[in-house]
């Protein structure tokens, strides 16, 4: 029988965050504190359609979009993408998780037609702007205009239900994982 070592891996995390509100809890969050003091943590402002920090060039092994590419306009979808892609290193994966088509939200934000603003491109009634991909989308944008290797890519369909209301929401999220060559 042979002993199992395990290696801990200091991982180093550059965050980037539209919100400076976000990013200041961050800042002071006592989880990012000794990271940030070690040289391991770092947190940005940042408009990932606008560019990244230089500091975060060619630094990451992985990256995610989470709930955040669907805030972005149809059009400007790519660029925010090729910015991303820019913060990895060779054969670094963006991993992403972000609304599917045919969601619920989706299907109630279209029984309002003053809501739709794009085909799949909606307001939500925060404000909030929220576009709903097709697997199809996404292999059409990371793969063809961003020039990404599709590792995963697939949706995933929950039921939620509220025992107090008895109420189902099904939800639809896209997921997917993407190698920059």
């Amino acid at each position: 029988h042979q002993a199992r070592t395990t290696r801990r891996i200091r991982w180093t995390v550059h965050g980037l965050d539209l919100s400076s509100v976000a990013i200041a809890l961050l800042k002071n969050d006592p989880r990012f504190l000794r990271p940030a003091e070690e040289g391991r943590a770092y947190a940005y402002v940042a408009n990932i359609v606008q560019g990244i920090p230089s500091t975060c060039h060619d630094v990451a092994d992985v990256a995610s979009l989470l709930f955040c590419l669907s805030a972005i306009d149809p059009t400007l979808q790519a660029t925010a993408i090729n910015h991303v892609v820019s913060s990895l290193k060779p054969e670094g994966v963006i991993v992403f998780r972000d609304y599917g088509r045919w969601d619920e939200s989706q299907v109630k934000l279209g029984s309002q037609r003053s809501k739709r603003l794009k085909r799949d491109f909606y307001q939500k009634n925060d404000g909030t702007k929220c576009y709903f991909f097709s697997t199809r989308d996404l292999r059409e944008l990371f793969e063809e205009q961003c020039g990404l290797e599709v590792v995963e890519l697939e949706y995933i369909n929950r039921i939620y239900k509220n025992r107090a209301t008895d109420a189902s929401r099904r939800r639809v999220w896209v997921h997917g994982r993407f190698r920059k060559r």
